[in-house]
């Protein structure tokens, strides 16, 4: 049985943000270690839509990143990060329950 892989060259064109808008481009080469069978319904599917497998695995990235849900680093407003804050708080049980965490009791 081969194991077969993809290297797949994106080249993303980005506009640097200066006053003559330079353009240039970055790549980056993927190799993906793909089984026969989703190496075969890769092909499958590439040949389906009518263009070869770089093409299309790169349309489907571009797809992903498009959606933007659940980026890491994605900023909340303070509102929001309070509510995840308070969830994630509320979600691990007090260690001590009797522990006197009032500011009368550090002055006796």
């Amino acid at each position: 049985m081969v194991d077969k892989s993809f290297d797949i060259f994106f080249s993303v064109h980005q506009c640097a943000a200066t006053a003559s808008a330079l353009w240039y481009s970055s790549s980056m080469s993927i190799t993906l270690p793909l089984t026969p069978e989703a190496s075969a319904e890769l092909e499958q599917r590439a040949a389906a839509a009518g263009t070869d497998v770089a093409s299309y695995v790169l349309d489907a990235v571009r797809e992903k990143l498009a959606e933007g849900d659940d980026v890491p680093g994605q900023q909340l407003s303070y509102d929001e990060w309070s509510g995840e804050f308070q969830k994630w708080l509320a979600s691990h049980p007090s260690r001590n329950p009797h522990f006197d965490d009032s500011r009368d009791s550090i002055y006796d």
